[in-house]
């Protein structure tokens, strides 16, 4: 059973850091549904992650944090200034950028780009903060049904096959986060 966590206990807190950094996968509320999330880097917990939504590795994983210095090292270098400046606008957008060289296939979906967006989510911020890294941001469902936006739905649905599930609102949108190519501006898909 997974165990609900409190981002305002301490003692449970260091116990989620280290328990992340070991690997654990959970469940948390973002700007309009919960996610699923690990540490970045952990391609076992991104692999955990991509079999329980049954979701295929060549779709790609979005990145949350909450602050853009944390992603730098994600983003090639030649494209880190346009990022930037395109996160200035208050709509939760996920840009999809030039990745550099560090970043796992398991993330990229094998391509070039990696989706990216900084978070103003009170939870995901202090989610990120607390952990000190960006985080896997996929919406918490299995694939083609609908995301999860209520914690007792995301207990009965996730309750068993993640190790965490962190406690909270999700915040006021209506659809997940609108996603945009950094170098085009196309808009791959409308947000809310």
């Amino acid at each position: 059973m997974s165990l609900l966590l409190d981002l305002g206990n301490k003692n449970d807190c260091a116990e989620f850091i280290n328990s992340v950094k070991q690997g654990a996968i959970f469940a948390y509320p973002t700007e309009a549904v919960y996610g699923l999330g690990c540490d970045i880097f952990n391609v076992d917990s991104i692999n955990r992650i991509l079999k329980l939504k049954k979701r295929d590795v060549s779709k790609g994983l979005i990145v949350i944090s909450d602050n853009l210095e944390k992603v730098r090292e994600l983003i090639d270098d030649n494209y880190f200034k346009l990022f930037v400046e395109n996160n200035s606008d208050a709509v939760p957008t996920t840009w999809l950028c030039p990745s550099s060289n560090i970043v796992p296939p398991e993330i990229t979906g094998g391509h070039n780009k990696i989706g990216i967006r900084i978070t103003n989510h009170d939870v995901s911020c202090a989610l990120c903060k607390i952990l000190d890294f960006p985080i896997i941001s996929t919406s918490a469902n299995i694939s083609g049904q609908a995301p999860v936006q209520m914690l007792q739905d995301c207990i009965n649905i996730f309750g068993e096959k993640v190790d965490y599930i962190i406690k909270g609102p999700i915040g006021q949108n209506k659809k997940p986060s609108r996603i945009i190519d950094l170098i085009s501006k196309e808009v791959l898909r409308e947000g809310g």
